[in-house]
């Protein structure tokens, strides 16, 4: 068969990190059942599926004050149950700063003057623990109703997974098959977390990782890196776009920005940055994820054609499954969420999946660019 009468064949894997802000402000309700409830149904309405990375540490720290977290606990709970009822996905997501958290006077308490990349990152046996307990955990809560359920699939917090050596052995240890927490061309180095993406082996096609480092490909390895999709902006674009900002000229991600800074989302503000990082993170080129919340339908359907015009110059005419990432607490728009979603279907060679229908898919057959660097 010659190379124009093959089609690309691309699956949409579009994965909702389900939590709360990350320094434990906001209701549980308010910023992840009841954007996520919502989310669901305009899924449902496009034939497309939702894949519910689940974090696990703000379940287990409401665990331990059940007596105040009742009706949270019940609508978590109850809100995977009847996503896997529905034909969507659950997987694993774990934010290590739970670990310690207290509940008091009706705040949560975190200890960051410790890096959360030490929780994981540096400790096989921590590792281990609660990536095995979050695996078991959600199968336990999903596979009675539905016995095909299994938990395989991995992001972490932050996307901190370097150092990889002792995650990555934990992660297989405890029978997971992929992680999803690179996006090619992000850094960061701060209180909490310091990561590396920019030598990732692709920004969108999985591959085999190195058991030492998770941006590398091995064929040898055992865990499947599916990235998070990623786009850069060069420079010269970074300074537009700062002074379309100072001129006043807002897009829907900064009004987002702005809006979401006002209800206290992020980490807390006594965490400073040296000055010599501010200076390098200008002068850089700035690579992005592409959040299919906080993004515009032109941008993102933008995105999606560039991909399937690479894999068509490269001759990758397998099944190369692409990872989006999004909030529940990022979930403002439903009709651009829509109208990005319908726009999908009308794409040659796209169709939507989950993480796990992706991972299943005989991995073998995901055609590696040899050269990488897509």
């Amino acid at each position: 068969m010659m190379d124009q009468e093959k089609k690309v064949k691309i699956g949409l894997i579009f994965t909702l990190d389900y939590e709360i802000h990350g320094n434990g402000s906001g209701d549980f309700e308010s910023w992840a059942y009841y954007p996520t409830t919502q989310m669901l149904n305009v899924f449902d309405s496009c034939n497309a599926r939702l894949t519910i990375m689940a974090e696990m540490g703000h379940y287990w720290a409401m665990q331990r004050y059940k007596e105040s977290f009742t009706r949270e606990i019940f609508l978590f709970e109850s809100q995977l149950k009847n996503a896997i009822e529905r034909g969507h996905d659950v997987q694993l997501h774990f934010h290590p700063q739970w670990i310690d958290a207290t509940y008091n006077d009706g705040n949560w308490q975190f200890d960051f003057s410790r890096k959360t990349i030490e929780r994981i990152c540096h400790n096989y046996d921590e590792a281990y623990f609660y990536l095995n307990k979050g695996k078991n955990d959600l199968q336990n809560l999903l596979s009675p109703d539905n016995p095909q359920y299994q938990c395989i699939g991995f992001r972490a917090g932050f996307l901190q997974i370097q150092p990889s050596l002792n995650v990555l052995k934990a992660l297989s240890d405890s029978g997971f098959l992929s992680d999803t927490s690179v996006s090619k061309g992000m850094k960061a180095n701060d209180n909490l977390r310091l990561l590396d993406f920019s030598t990732a082996y692709s920004r969108y096609l999985p591959w085999k990782a190195s058991t030492q480092e998770i941006c590398n490909k091995d064929e040898a390895g055992k865990i499947f890196e599916f990235p998070i999709l990623s786009q850069n902006t060069p420079i010269a674009d970074k300074i537009i776009k700062k002074i379309l900002k100072r001129t006043g000229v807002l897009n829907i991600r900064d009004l987002i920005s702005f809006f979401m800074a006002s209800f206290g989302k992020g980490m807390p503000s006594g965490l400073k940055r040296p000055v010599t990082d501010k200076l390098r993170n200008i002068a850089a080129d700035e690579w992005c994820y592409v959040d299919f919340l906080l993004r515009d339908p032109s941008y993102l359907i933008k995105q999606i054609k560039i991909i399937v015009s690479e894999c068509k110059k490269n001759r990758i005419y397998d099944y190369v499954p692409v990872v989006m990432i999004a909030h529940s607490k990022d979930f403002f728009f439903s009709n651009n969420l829509e109208i990005f979603l319908k726009a999908c279907n009308s794409i040659d060679g796209v169709e939507f999946t989950t993480y796990a229908g992706a991972i299943q898919k005989k991995l073998s057959d995901v055609v590696i660019n040899p050269k990488g660097g897509i």
